[in-house]
């Protein structure tokens, strides 16, 4: 993470909101930005409706992620499955973190595990990061709100649903350092708000 990213990351925090004003987001992460905010809204979706899976064929998914060789952090996960529209395609099943409000935001580890039709084995696992962490909710003095969360995220250029559904789940925004530049995460919408050089 380039030390100028993060200094404006920093300034821009103390300033309050005024300070992200969007750019264009950059034409070859467009499909992806669109991408996850779809996948982050949905997660966020099922995970509000809180409705028992009845279809044998996804609950079969459901333990199959469940039961995959995965390196967890230390919190309770919630297992969220995001039926596939066709029946040819593979299941992704989420495996969500969901640590004490006193904790704060769990920025990583969360993780899609990409399960066969059948729902009978693994065909890829997903970590939203490389290790586990979590942005602490920090004293803020009297009179003042706070601006948001700030987390960088090496795997990709853009932020990725996780953090779409980490920002409607915690009600706030979340600021996303990464190569391609500064993205800030308001209720489920990605936008580009600073551009690295």
């Amino acid at each position: 993470m380039n030390i100028k990213i993060i200094f404006w990351l920093v300034i821009g925090l103390q300033c309050g909101d005024l300070w992200a004003q969007q750019l264009p987001i950059p034409n070859e992460l467009i499909v992806e930005v669109k991408q996850a905010e779809k996948t982050g809204a949905k997660l966020f979706q099922v995970f509000s409706n809180v409705k028992p899976l009845t279809s044998p064929m996804l609950l079969k998914a459901k333990s199959t992620a469940e039961t995959a060789e995965i390196n967890r952090c230390n919190s309770p996960y919630r297992t969220l499955v995001l039926p596939s529209k066709n029946a040819q395609e593979p299941i992704a099943v989420y495996l969500i973190g969901v640590p004490s409000l006193m904790a704060g935001i769990m920025g990583g580890r969360h993780f899609r595990v990409t399960v066969s039709q059948d729902g009978g084995s693994v065909l890829s696992v997903t970590a939203s990061s490389q290790t586990c962490f979590f942005v602490t909710p920090n004293a803020v003095p009297k009179g003042a709100k706070p601006v948001g969360a700030v987390m960088t995220h090496i795997l990709s250029a853009a932020p990725t649903e996780f953090h779409v559904f980490l920002s409607l789940y915690n009600k706030q925004p979340i600021y996303v350092g990464t190569k391609a530049g500064v993205w800030a995460i308001k209720n489920g919408k990605v936008s580009y708000v600073g551009n690295p050089q």
